[in-house]
């Protein structure tokens, strides 16, 4: 019996899962911190009278 809890296949399939994890949450940030931007600029825009 071995030490480790977890297989090579156990351990790199929760490594493929915690990148897809990462990607997801990444375009997430991006994607509400591109909304934010075109809030604000539209708030600017607004302001300026055009």
């Amino acid at each position: 019996m071995s030490n480790t809890p977890f297989s090579p296949a156990d351990m790199a399939r929760r490594k493929k899962r915690s990148l897809v994890m990462a990607l997801i949450l990444a375009v997430l940030v991006v994607l509400f911190f591109a909304t934010t931007i075109v809030r604000i600029g539209s708030n600017f825009a607004a302001m300026a009278g055009g």
